[in-house]
């Protein structure tokens, strides 16, 4: 625990109130409003966090790379090493654009003993959590928060402000439409959902819509979602949500290579948001194709991952309490068999039932708990984060962090499990000296 933590649960269980109560009593803006936040924000040394944001930038790059490296910028190669489904391959042939891949996504991480660990790096448009941004703006609003944020120095990105900076850098025209884009019939169930990216947006200045993929139109060589002409397609649609509708994903990839509209991020993104991608870089086959500073690189920010094999489940089965399951190309949490919590038998079964080239097998990286004081009891509770940090084409884009108590299932998703809360993290001073253990902290 740093010292500006340490600090911050003391004020909160001696200050009457006025810290343990910031986020329960600060007034919310929209996009947050009805959110499930974590009674207080986390906070890390600004160069620990730098030092994780430009780790991450430097492994997209080389991650980005290894179709190259590998297959000769052989897709079809490169996407059957990564368990893809053939099926989908010449689909990702059809509408590759043709340029570097865009640097933009959110990398959840862990942090553990050793520091910051990747679990996974969702590499496109359509992430979430931006919203979370704006709570720095309504803290810091409050007067006992603004003057410990003084004191040390708290420092925050607003991750809203850096999307919308994106969007309008690679826009075709200065006041671009920005269209949130869906597959066909996801409109209903996700529209609520993705009130809050709407409402930041909006308050950034950008005109959005939202509509499906079968919405799409071309007229003289331009888009339209309805009668809005769309500038920027902010992608939620895979690739998989183009079968069937491959009239509408040709309009979009001619108007993309064209210039006169742009898909961000492009299709090809699905080639490396697939976990079966950190798999590969993290295997030895990599090493001749890695430069030494590479491997150090991806040794220090990527635990060991692998894509799971009938012969390496055999392998797997001892062990289970480090190691997770995770589906190469699943979201949201969804699938995931995490061993600690597992019987022997159900580990056992999941290994086997899992082993079909679509899944891959991480060394877990426990996080480091964070204690939270309850504003309600006064009562300190530990609480396990999953930190999400955002990537842009200028750079680190702020962050979003999800938390569930210690005593959860370990299985850390949002949309997932109701106990999980989110929050966000400030940059603060590094420490002079580590602070001393928290008494009131909690055993996971």
């Amino acid at each position: 625990m740093n010292r500006t933590t340490a600090r911050y649960l003391e004020l909160c269980r001696t200050d009457g109130g006025a810290l343990s109560t910031a986020v329960t009593g600060a007034e919310l803006p929209g996009p947050l409003r009805g959110a499930r936040l974590l009674a207080r924000p986390l906070f890390v040394e600004e160069p620990v966090l730098r030092a994780a944001a430009d780790d991450l930038l430097a492994l997209f790059d080389v991650l980005t790379s290894l179709p190259d490296r590998l297959f000769d910028g052989d897709l079809d190669a490169y996407w059957a090493a990564l368990g893809g489904e053939p099926r989908l391959a010449p689909l990702l042939r059809r509408y590759a654009p043709g340029k570097p891949a865009a640097r933009f996504g959110r990398a959840d991480l862990s942090c553990g003993e050793d520091g910051f660990a990747l679990l996974e790096f969702n590499i496109a448009g359509g992430v979430g959590g931006i919203e979370l941004g704006e709570l720095p703006g309504a803290l810091l609003a409050e007067e006992p928060f603004a003057r410990f944020a003084a004191q040390h120095g708290l420092g925050h990105v607003r991750t809203g402000a850096r999307v919308a900076a994106t969007l309008r850098a690679v826009a075709p025209r200065p006041d671009p439409v920005v269209a949130l884009v869906l597959a066909p019939g996801a409109l209903d169930h996700y529209r609520p959902l993705l009130a809050p990216t709407v409402e930041v947006l909006h308050g950034q200045g950008l005109q959005t819509v939202l509509g499906e993929l079968g919405e799409v139109r071309e007229k003289n060589g331009k888009l339209y979602i309805g009668r809005h002409r769309a500038d920027v397609l902010l992608r939620h649609f895979s690739v998989d949500d183009t079968i069937g509708y491959e009239e509408c994903a040709d309009a979009v990839t001619r108007a993309h290579r064209s210039g006169d509209a742009t898909l961000w991020t492009p299709l090809d993104s699905t080639l490396y948001a697939n976990k079966g991608a950190l798999a590969l870089l993290s295997d030895p086959r990599c090493d001749p194709v890695l430069s030494a500073s590479e491997r150090r690189l991806t040794d220090r920010i990527l635990p060991w991952t692998r894509l799971l094999t009938p012969e390496l489940a055999e392998q797997c089965r001892t062990g289970r309490e480090h190691l997770v399951l995770k589906p190469c190309r699943g979201f949201a949490g969804a699938g995931i068999v995490a061993g600690w919590n597992s019987t022997d038998r159900e580990w056992a079964d999941a290994l086997r039932r899992c082993a079909d080239g679509a899944h891959v097998v991480q060394r877990r990286i426990a996080p480091l708990p964070e204690p939270v004081v309850d504003p309600r009891t006064g009562t300190t509770e530990d609480w396990l984060p999953v930190w999400g940090l955002y990537v842009t084409p200028d750079g680190y884009g702020g962050n979003a962090v999800r938390a569930q108590p210690a005593t959860g299932t370990g299985v850390i998703g949002y949309s997932t499990s109701t106990a999980t809360r989110a929050t966000v993290a400030f940059s603060c001073r590094p420490d002079a000296q580590p602070a001393p253990a928290d008494p009131g902290a909690v055993d996971p």
